[in-house]
């Protein structure tokens, strides 16, 4: 081509651009493509790709795969908030990443086909009461003639019982069955050997962690010189309380960070009836548990409320109908704190406490719940 047609040629290319976008809505249609591709639409964390997530400021390949594995084994994002939890997400990645990344969700309504009729059973074949010891735990279940106390909350103070002493009294209570714990922490074991001295108990169940306490020593040291039975739990373990409840041992794992991690958790069935007991799990114990996790009926909240349980996804998989805080009254720690109840709350769970609520009692014939005789303080 001769250079003086080649400038002619130019010439037309741009009179014709020109024409096209004298056009307003091919202008606006031309300016909306240019911003699309300086500033993409956000990627939804549900639906993206492991290369298209790797290709966001600071999403290496590595975190891009934990994103997906984290949506795929444990749940699906329910908000952008959510990938706090995904390793290798920090809290100034997650404002960095804000502007281009979202999720969609549909409005779920909440689960609630696991619900039991709320009403007196007909026959009670299973009493729990969750005993207003202070900041600790402390659950009482009776099936039959079978009486079970699954921690103790603290020690007394002096020549003083444990506060469980005074509490297992005042709901008429004058033996036990067993003793259990779900870790070795003083406000979950303080009453356990007056509880066994008291109450005529011949057993003791241990989750076996290791734990070096004066409290945890003298306990061990009392089994060891009395008549006491003493037994240490396995992962899967399961006792029948009576022909229609059972005590499964559904979490175990002695070599998590810190006692609280590695608390026994114990799961109650009664009919359609589930009752969890956590001890003082957290986090990284639950993010663990959530990917099997299904719905239960009553739910002891863990750690007596802290925002060390706090872990949305475990929340909607468990999905209560009730929510149990163990907990003191005015106590120094915060508990529960209130992103934690509230969170429960999110579930559509009824809220009790025993800081608020004194001893709670539960009846149940495994068709329908019922909670009475609490205290308002």
């Amino acid at each position: 081509m001769e250079f003086p047609l080649f400038l002619d040629y130019i010439e037309y290319i741009l009179s014709l651009t020109l024409g096209v976008v004298s056009s307003p809505i091919m202008l606006l249609m031309i300016v909306w493509a240019i911003s699309t591709l300086l500033d993409p639409a956000p990627l939804d964390l549900n639906l993206a790709s492991e290369a298209e997530l790797s290709r966001l400021e600071g999403i290496g390949s590595v975190t891009a795969s934990a994103i997906v594995e984290y949506r795929e084994s444990i749940s699906p994002f329910a908000s952008v908030d959510e990938l706090i939890y995904v390793s290798g997400i920090g809290s100034s990645t997650l404002e960095r990443l804000m502007p281009y990344i979202e999720v969609t969700t549909e409005d779920a309504q909440a689960e609630v086909s696991h619900y039991l009729r709320e009403g007196s059973p007909s026959d009670t074949l299973l009493t729990v009461i969750f005993l207003d010891i202070g900041n600790g735990d402390a659950i009482f279940l009776q099936a039959e003639n079978t009486r079970w106390l699954i921690d103790s909350g603290p020690p007394g103070e002096g020549a003083i019982r444990a506060p469980v002493v005074q509490r297992l009294r005042e709901c008429g209570i004058d033996s036990l069955s067993v003793v259990a714990f779900t870790h070795p922490h003083a406000d979950h074991i303080g009453g356990c050997m007056d509880a066994l001295e008291v109450f005529h108990c011949e057993m003791l169940i241990d989750p076996g962690i290791d734990f070096s306490s004066s409290v945890y020593e003298e306990l061990l040291q009392y089994a060891y010189d009395t008549d006491c039975g003493y037994s240490v739990l396995s992962g899967g373990d399961s006792w029948d309380l009576s022909d229609e409840v059972t005590i499964e041992v559904v979490w175990l794992e002695r070599g998590a960070g810190s006692p609280n991690e590695a608390s026994a958790v114990y799961q109650i069935r009664c009919g359609k009836f589930v009752l969890l007991l956590t001890g003082d799990i957290e986090i990284e114990t639950i993010m663990r548990m959530t990917s099997s996790q299904t719905p239960v009926t009553v739910m002891k909240v863990p750690h007596h409320g802290s925002r060390s349980s706090l872990f949305p996804p475990w929340f909607r998989k468990t999905s209560p109908q009730f929510a149990i805080f163990c907990c003191g009254r005015d106590n120094p720690f915060g508990h529960p704190h209130r992103d934690v109840v509230e969170a429960w709350e999110s579930t559509g769970a009824g809220i009790l406490r025993t800081d608020r609520q004194g001893n709670i009692f539960l009846y149940t014939d495994g068709e329908s719940i019922n909670f009475k005789n609490t205290l308002t303080y």
